[in-house]
């Protein structure tokens, strides 16, 4: 990462310099606001609000997607109330103090980090979601529910496409991850969570999923049915867009479960999840003509 120090008096930035290469930064130092303009690779800027204040604005302006730090010497002045809503991040008092320098830098380096990830997540959803019809489904959403599917890649953006439109932040845990006990147990009271993959608990982990989720704010997507106290929708597409009737058929849906948890569970384990006997299961087999030697890639 670059650090770019603009200002005039070179030879008090020393210091600062040693410092910020030492934490690992590489920096670049120029006394002409007009060269930073033009030349300057920076990833954050310590801007010195001793150039005029139209050279400051426009730099600020150029560069206001950027960490900019100002280096003033007070802070009464209503030009720095101007470069502040103009763009500029923060402030340093002079003469600056190194320690609270790294400290700054480091804090808006990660800000940058997390914002430009943001910019990332944000524009990769909004693509993902452009084709994805979840209109009808989004006042269907409610804390806490259980949501049977066919397609859990929907849920999810069904999932996101709600927590964007409300503007909240909601945690995810998928169960597939040996730690989403723990996952659980970390995340606050207060915090809601959407929680996928829950055909692949056993019955035993399953009931002990509930029990920590009571009194909690969740959203679990499954395969599976399950009879537990919470409302409960089923929600089946067909290439990422709803079908008009949106229904399976009993045997339709049983074949779906044994196809896709055929290679994670012998079929006494799918029979339980549907409430089958393993008689039911093989005679599905038979009747539809699906072994595991014809599985077809997932």
């Amino acid at each position: 990462m670059v650090i770019t120090i603009i200002e005039k008096e070179v030879l008090s930035n020393q210091n600062s310099i040693y410092t910020l290469k030492k934490s690992g930064y590489e920096v670049e130092l120029f006394d002409c606001i007009n060269m930073a303009m033009k030349d300057s690779t920076g990833d954050i800027y310590l801007l010195s609000a001793g150039f005029s204040s139209s050279n400051i604005q426009d730099f600020i302006i150029k560069f206001q997607n950027k960490p900019i730090l100002l280096l003033v010497n007070h802070t009464s002045s209503e030009s720095l109330k101007t470069l502040l809503s103009l763009g500029a991040k923060d402030y340093l008092m002079k003469p600056v103090n190194v320690d609270i320098l790294v400290h700054k830098v480091k804090h808006y380096a990660m800000y940058d980090a997390l914002e430009k990830k943001h910019a990332l997540y944000k524009n990769y959803h909004e693509y993902i979601l452009k084709d994805v019809h979840v209109e009808q489904y989004i006042n269907e959403i409610t804390f806490p529910m259980i949501i049977v599917t066919n397609n859990v890649g929907f849920i999810d953006q069904l999932v996101l496409a709600y927590a964007n439109l409300k503007k909240i932040n909601i945690v995810y845990i998928p169960l597939n991850d040996p730690h989403w006990m723990m996952k659980i147990e970390e995340s606050s009271s207060y915090e809601k969570l959407y929680i996928s993959g829950l055909e692949t608990l056993t019955i035993r982990n399953q009931n002990i999923l509930f029990k920590m989720l009571e009194s909690r704010m969740f959203i679990v997507s499954s395969f599976i049915s399950v009879k537990k106290a919470y409302k409960t929708v089923k929600i089946v597409t067909k290439n990422m867009s709803i079908e008009e009737d949106g229904i399976l058929s009993v045997s339709d849906y049983a074949l779906m479960i044994i196809k896709s948890l055929q290679f994670k569970y012998t079929d006494v384990e799918i029979a339980e999840k549907l409430g089958y006997s393993r008689k039911r299961i093989a005679s599905l087999r038979s009747k539809f003509n699906l072994f595991k030697e014809k599985r077809m890639s997932i």
